[in-house]
C-alpha cells in the first residue's frame, strides 16, 4: 500500500512508478482527506509507503493529519518519500515526531511554488525527470529489500529551515489574496482538488474559506488560468505534472 498526497502531479506520479516497480496499490490520499472517511490501515506483514511534497521544508498539515489516522501493525515496514523542488530540510525528521517510519528518502522533482519564482525551464524539468527515475528505481530496490536507511537532501542549515522557515510558512500562509478573474469557466475543479475542503463554490465562483496551505493545487490545474494570488502570479506560467513522463 501507497497512500501519496499530490497537488500538481509530481508526487502523484513517483508514487505510481513505486507502485509498479514494488508490486503495492497506490492510493490518493485525496479520497479520504475530502470526505473523512475512515483510512484503511496496511494489513499484518503489508508494506506501507508515503508519498508527499516538501512544503516549505514539512509535510503538508494534511498530510499530518491524514497519518494520525493509520493505525500501523507491528512488524509492519514503512517508508516516506518526500518531493521538492530542490532540498528538504528536515521534513522526514518532523514527520518522524508525529509517526514511525524506517526508512525515508527525496526525490527532486520540477519547481512548482510559482509564488516565489517561475517554475522551471522545460530543460530543466527534462532533466530533473530523468534523474527522478533512477532515484525512483533505486528507492524501489531498497523498499523490496526492507532496507533501514535514511537518503534525503537536507540542504544547507536543514533544522534552521524546518524549524524556522517551515514554522512561519504554516504560520503566516493566508488566503486572502486568492481571486479568481472573467475567465472562471464555472467548472468547480478547484473545490474538487482543495484536500483541505477550504474551497466552496459561491455562484459557480470559488470562495476561500480561511485554512489554505498553500498546496496551489486550485491556482495550478485551473484549465483557464482564471486563478491568480495577488499580482504575483498573472504572468507566471503555471506548473502541472508532464502529460507525456519520461
Amino acid at each position: 500500500m501507497i497512500y501519496y498526497f499530490s497537488a500538481t502531479g509530481n508526487s502523484a506520479w513517483v508514487a505510481q512508478k513505486l507502485a509498479s516497480q514494488t508490486g503495492d496499490t497506490a492510493v490518493n490520499m485525496l479520497e479520504f482527506l475530502k470526505n473523512g472517511e475512515a483510512t484503511p490501515s496496511p494489513a499484518a506483514g503489508e508494506r506501507l509507503g508515503l508519498v508527499f511534497p516538501v512544503h516549505a521544508w514539512r509535510p503538508p498539515r494534511c498530510v499530518l493529519d491524514f497519518v494520525k489516522t493509520l493505525k500501523i501493525p507491528q512488524g509492519t515496514f514503512v517508508y516516506a518519500v518526500c518531493t521538492m523542488g530542490e532540498t528538504a530540510g528536515n521534513c522526514i525528521a518532523f514527520l518522524q515526531k508525529h509517526f514511525r517510519i524506517n526508512s525515508g528518502y527525496s526525490v527532486q522533482m520540477p519547481n512548482n511554488y510559482i509564488l516565489l519564482g517561475s517554475r522551471d525551464s522545460e530543460q530543466r524539468i527534462t532533466r530533473k525527470l530523468s534523474a527522478a527515475e533512477k532515484r525512483i528505481a533505486e528507492i524501489s530496490e531498497a523498499v523490496l529489500a526492507g532496507r533501514e536507511e535514511f537518503q534525503i537532501k537536507r540542504g544547507i542549515v536543514p533544522a534552521l529551515l524546518t524549524c524556522v522557515a517551515g514554522g512561519l510558512f504554516n504560520k503566516h500562509c493566508r488566503d486572502q489574496k486568492f481571486r479568481v478573474d472573467s475567465t472562471c469557466s464555472n467548472c468547480g475543479l478547484c473545490e474538487r482538488l482543495c484536500a483541505v475542503n477550504n474551497i466552496i463554490l459561491e455562484n459557480g465562483k470559488p470562495v476561500w474559506q480561511g485554512h489554505c496551505t498553500h498546496c496551489m493545487a486550485c491556482l495550478q490545474n485551473c484549465p483557464e488560468k482564471a486563478i491568480q494570488y495577488g499580482r504575483v502570479t498573472r504572468k507566471r506560467e503555471r506548473y502541472v505534472f508532464p502529460s507525456k513522463a519520461p
